[in-house]
């Protein structure tokens, strides 16, 4: 028995109601209950700040805010660009209608679910997905972030995703040394994914080699299983995966 919660083993909600329900409408239900509670992000209205009547307030508590929010939307930006990499298969720069409803798919949404989500992150309406507005559609879509296929969905199993991690690295670090380099990586995506292009591969390894050093430590692998559900899903599956 598989110890991930299996995406596609949950009910969709209906691609109908997402005009009514907004983003939350996208995910498969079970998910929304999850990331509902875990996605939340206290705003700054939140922030209680004493202070007496007769002096002005201080400004660290708002800067610190303003600091933690920029932080998360780069973090965001840095997962939606994984994301990204793993989903334009053809290396384009772009996202096509078919490379995101295949990536999808596989994930468990419905056709309709998957159009939905295409055409709002498709702002200028050119039937493709650019970078710029796959990163702003993960922004604007907050649930997707812990979505299956999108998110870190599943992060919570951090032992299994480990386990996994270090299952696919060992495949991959063909000479044994310990690390993966470009070319590791290639022969590994090539020998499962031949429908991957150099250019897809040279990206996704650029995503995952977090210190730009060439090569891919286990716990950089570690970090990238951890928090893309689309690496896990695209690049290999250990014994837990689901």
């Amino acid at each position: 028995m598989h110890l991930f919660k299996s995406a596609t083993a949950l009910p969709l909600v209906c691609a109908a109601c997402i005009a009514n329900n907004g983003a939350m409408a996208f995910v498969p239900s079970a998910v929304q209950q999850r990331t509902t509670s875990a996605s939340a992000t206290p705003s700054c209205n939140a922030i209680a700040i004493s202070t007496p009547a007769n002096k002005a307030p201080k400004t660290t508590t708002t800067l610190k805010a303003a600091d933690n929010f920029d932080d998360d939307l780069a973090s965001v930006h840095r997962n939606a660009d994984a994301t990204f990499a793993i989903i334009d298969v053809d290396g384009g720069g772009s996202l096509s209608r078919a490379e995101f409803a295949n990536h999808l798919s596989v994930s468990g949404y419905n056709q309709e679910t998957i159009d939905k989500i295409f055409n709002k992150m498709d702002a200028n309406k050119d039937n493709e997905i650019s970078k710029q507005e796959f990163r702003d559609g993960m922004v604007m879509l907050k649930a997707l972030q812990s979505a299956p296929g999108l998110g870190n969905y599943n992060t919570e199993f951090v032992k299994e995703i480990c386990e996994d991690a270090d299952q696919v690295f060992q495949s991959a670090d063909a000479d044994g040394n310990g690390e993966i380099d470009r070319d590791e990586l290639r022969s590994h995506i090539g020998r499962s994914f031949a429908n991957y292009a150099e250019g897809a591969i040279d990206e996704i390894f650029r995503n995952i080699d977090v210190n730009s050093d060439g090569t891919i430590t286990k716990a950089e692998f570690r970090e990238a299983f951890i928090r893309s559900s689309a690496l896990r899903q695209a690049i290999g599956e250990g014994p837990n995966y689901k």
